[in-house]
């Protein structure tokens, strides 16, 4: 029976105490490709592997999952102060992508990840030609010839124009709204303030505190007058709520004993008070602008009044109240910046602020799950430049060149990634993702022929 990522993780751990590093290093990584998520499982990889490149790429993922992890931060600081006083270390090129340079084959995964010493034998012969999925093989490779290296460099370039359509990769306009070819949206509207200023989680915070304190005070005046009530089974809180709903009928006498301590009139006050405090703490809190500028409304008037107050009949109360008054107005009016949005064109183009592999390959997924296949393509592309041996890149990348349905791409990135981990549990997936996309769209063209 298979394990799973929990199993692995735990013998790995138990193992890497032990001091078995080998053995460590076979299970964490295991755990690590069945849970790319697993922050603890790249955290103990980084601590069994033996080349500062391994443990970069650990601790970049670490950090990429969990940026406040400070164990992981100072080991990553440590590891490239280390890289940095020393000589550079040769990195495997990527085979598919590297075509145009005349790279040699990249190392296997254990002599990659875990820099075993071999020496290449004899070239191989070339590999079979590729038909179906099923005969996929990567079973050799040989250097690319003067052809092949134009190919892949004419392949490495067809995203160059930015205003390419970033889902089908067909040409566009820049000022295109959406695409002619697939119906994609081209523009999209940006936050200009995605992670919320200092003020906006301040409002947040005292319209979810006032809330909670008005049902603390009602709570407890409720215990003091009703509690007994409820303590002696007199009265339940079914009971209770559907005196006030006209649900549930009570006694006469037990019904006017509680009408008298909380009268209608204050129990629905309190309940829709604090209903539109909660709601407007979720409108605020999705930045839905409409709701915004209802509040600037209400707070501007609300400061006119106060305003007329003072001019009317000034004094100590009523300067207090324009100041109560005005505060509202100040806040809000400092975190409008928190609800504008930019609108800007989709561009086929890295993102800015994205360095590291880890980054690149986050990047790629989250656009391959909405569909924007190119610039899925683009980012996944220098996730794998940036950590060659890095298996998931690869099947990420296969599968977002079948998206865009560049199957030979896909085909390509697939039997590299074979040949890292011929024994990768997510190789047959990514092959029968291909071959039903390629399949579909061929039944799509007879069905139109």
């Amino acid at each position: 029976m298979e394990s799973g990522p929990g199993d692995l993780l735990q013998r790995g751990i138990a193992a890497a105490k032990a001091g078995q590093r080998e053995a460590a290093r076979k299970l964490l990584t295991q755990a690590a490709e069945q849970d790319e998520r697993s922050v603890a499982a790249w955290l103990w990889l980084s601590s069994v592997v033996d080349n500062l490149d391994d443990r970069e790429v650990c601790l970049e993922n670490v950090l990429t999952l969990d940026s406040a992890n400070q164990m992981a931060r100072k080991g990553l600081d440590w590891v490239r102060e280390q890289k940095a006083a020393a000589p550079s270390v040769y990195t495997p090129p990527l085979m598919s992508e590297s075509y145009a340079s005349g790279a040699q084959a990249p190392l296997s995964p254990a002599a990659a990840m875990f820099r075993k010493k071999t020496q290449p034998g004899p070239e191989p012969p070339p590999p079979p030609p590729v038909e179906t999925l099923s005969r996929l093989s990567a079973d050799a490779w040989v250097a690319p010839s003067p052809e092949v290296q134009e190919e892949a460099a004419a392949r490495l370039a067809e995203f160059d124009d930015e205003y390419l359509c970033p889902y089908c990769a067909k040409p566009t306009l820049p000022e295109d709204k959406t695409c002619k070819a697939c119906h994609g949206k081209l523009w999209r509207y940006e936050r200009r303030l995605p992670e919320g200023s200092y003020w906006f989680w301040m409002l947040l915070g005292y319209l979810v505190i006032t809330a909670m304190a008005r049902v603390y005070w009602m709570s407890l005046s409720l215990f003091n007058s009703i509690g007994p009530m409820l303590g002696r089974g007199e009265l339940s809180l079914e009971q209770f709520v559907g005196l006030y709903l006209g649900l549930n009928p009570l006694p006469p006498e037990v019904a006017a004993k509680v009408l008298r301590q909380l009268p209608p009139a204050a129990f629905w006050s309190f309940a829709i008070t604090v209903s539109v405090q909660l709601g407007l703490a979720v409108l605020i809190y999705w930045r839905w602008q409409p709701i915004y500028w209802l509040l600037v409304g209400l707070a501007g008037i609300f400061a006119l009044f106060a305003l007329a107050q003072v001019f009317l009949s000034y004094s100590l109360i009523s300067a207090l109240g324009l100041l109560a008054a005005a505060a509202p107005v100040v806040i809000l009016l400092r975190i409008s910046e928190d609800f504008m949005k930019d609108r800007e064109r989709l561009l086929c183009a890295p993102d800015r602020g994205v360095r590291t592999h880890s980054g690149f390959y986050a990047r790629g997924r989250e656009y391959a799950r909405q569909g924007v296949w190119v610039l899925a393509v683009i980012h996944l592309r220098r996730a794998v430049a940036g950590a060659p041996t890095m298996v998931a890149y690869h099947l990420a990348l296969a599968r977002a060149y079948a998206g865009l349905r560049r199957y030979e791409r896909a085909e390509s990135v697939w039997r590299e990634a074979q040949r890292f981990a011929p024994d990768h549990p997510d190789l047959r997936a990514v092959a029968d993702l291909i071959a039903a996309v390629r399949a579909q769209e061929q039944g799509a063209k007879r069905s139109t022929a």
